[in-house]
């Protein structure tokens, strides 16, 4: 990285294209603040800890696809052993 003027680039265009950087970035963490149904609702939450809740998100979504969904059990057949034992995930619910 550079700390001082870039070569050919007005000090005027670079300033613009980091404020369109930072816009970008605050409209995509406001976009995965509405896609993410585990962040608490009653605060705000950090940058670090929205992205906390995203991996898991994810980490929940890929374990219920390698899962599959869960179905009706017939009686007498004994409840499926979970993928994954509850203490091998992470989560910051």
């Amino acid at each position: 990285a550079r700390c001082g003027p870039v070569p050919g680039v007005s000090p005027g265009a670079a300033e613009q294209a980091a404020a369109a950087l930072l816009y970008d970035m605050k409209g995509c963490y406001s976009r995965l603040r509405a896609l993410v149904p585990t962040l608490p609702r009653h605060r705000r939450v950090s940058k670090v800890e929205l992205l906390q809740h995203v991996i898991d998100y994810i980490w929940d979504l890929q374990l219920a696809l390698q899962c599959g969904s869960p179905h009706a059990a017939a009686a007498g057949d004994p409840p499926e052993a979970p993928c994954i034992p509850a203490a091998d995930r992470i989560l910051c619910r």
